[in-house]
């Protein structure tokens, strides 16, 4: 199946709602930052926050049809105060996002993965702005999403359109490359993590020289390093040894306030199962640990970040997220506590997971 397209919005995680007492798993509604910090593969991304999407589109009026949701997206949005959009315009271009999403969920001919490709290019480069909210953000994510190629079918190749269809994916890279290079920190996020889609595309080894810089240049924002050490696991094979050499080095970093990217670098590494990972796979896989693990909080007071530990609804997704790449990686003690999980952990949003990604 394919993934979930993710909203980029700056909605924090559902843990306040949650009910210890409703085993029903929660859909939650991730960021960018939020998706990259957690460091979620792009191949497994969280399904997108319904009950938000519901709102919204009570807001905003009716569904409308796909031909109507991408061309609304080339009319301005509401207006943006402080961090939230404001207007019917606005609302209705989430509505928008939303049909694009359902329609991309169903798949998609060649055909029509050309069209898309090419008409969203047109609009994030002729109808977005940085002062509309996550509308960019949403458009870069749907661009590399319309090329995700199909996890049960990765050795497909495209029919009779594939000369047009190699033109307008070289379109869309190029895209990619160019807003990842943005002076915006939040366009250059977004970009990368639409990159991560990428995977099976031969294209994608464009992009390989500047993800590798960004992730070894300390000067790059920390948010951009940890969604390029996100990424480059899902888009690589064991046989890139420039890539398990700079994830290597991203591990090595040994300020606290980099865990996170030391953390993400490792889960890369054992989706190319590099076996020198085990020990960082089987902490994140540990409950023990993870109930002793603080991490720095940007999000609560971004001017003041503190150390704090992570709540049981965060362990969960930790748990999860490691779980996804820890399959790949053929160690035996490792594969015996996915399994333990499976069988074993307290939460069934956990269980419940582990049977899905452990057969």
């Amino acid at each position: 199946m394919m993934t979930n397209l993710p909203m980029p919005s700056e909605v924090k995680a559902a843990d306040a709602g949650a009910s210890s007492n409703d085993p029903t798993p929660l859909i939650e509604p991730p960021s960018v930052k939020l998706i990259v910090r957690l460091f979620l593969i792009p191949l497994f991304i969280v399904a997108i926050a319904v009950g938000i999407m519901f709102l919204i589109g009570r807001l905003a009026g009716g569904t409308p049809t796909f031909e109507e949701a991408l061309t609304r997206l080339k009319n301005p949005g509401g207006q943006r105060t402080v961090d939230l959009l404001i207007g019917p315009g606005s609302k209705q271009r989430y509505m928008d996002a939303k049909t694009l999403v359902d329609e991309m969920k169903g798949g998609m001919t060649d055909e029509q993965r050309v069209k898309i490709s090419r008409q969203l290019v047109e609009i994030l480069n002729n109808h977005t702005n940085d002062s509309e909210g996550d509308v960019r953000h949403f458009v870069l994510l749907a661009i590399g999403r319309v090329w995700q190629v199909d996890p049960n079918h990765p050795a497909k190749v495209e029919d009779a359109s594939a000369p047009e269809a190699a033109a307008a994916r070289g379109e869309a890279m190029q895209a990619l490359v160019n807003f990842a290079q943005s002076e915006q920190v939040s366009n250059r996020k977004a970009a990368v993590l639409a990159l991560g889609y990428w995977a099976c595309r031969d294209e994608v080894q464009q992009a390989m020289p500047m993800l590798l810089e960004k992730l070894q240049n300390g000067l790059e924002d920390f948010d951009v390093r940890l969604s390029v050490a996100t990424v480059l696991g899902p888009l690589s094979t064991p046989a890139d040894q420039k890539v398990i050499s700079a994830l290597h080095r991203a591990m090595d970093d040994a300020d606290p306030a980099h865990r996170e990217l030391v953390w993400a670098a490792a889960l890369s590494l054992a989706q190319l199962n590099q076996p020198d990972v085990s020990a960082t796979m089987l902490m994140l896989l540990d409950r023990k640990e993870l109930a002793n693990i603080e991490v720095l909080d940007h999000e609560a007071d971004p001017k003041n970040p503190a150390y704090r530990k992570l709540s049981e609804f965060e362990q969960q997704r930790y748990l999860i997220n490691t779980m996804l790449g820890a399959v790949k990686l053929q160690v035996p003690e490792v594969q015996q506590r996915l399994v333990w999980l499976r069988d074993n952990d307290p939460s069934p949003r956990v269980r419940n997971a582990a049977r899905e990604i452990v057969h």
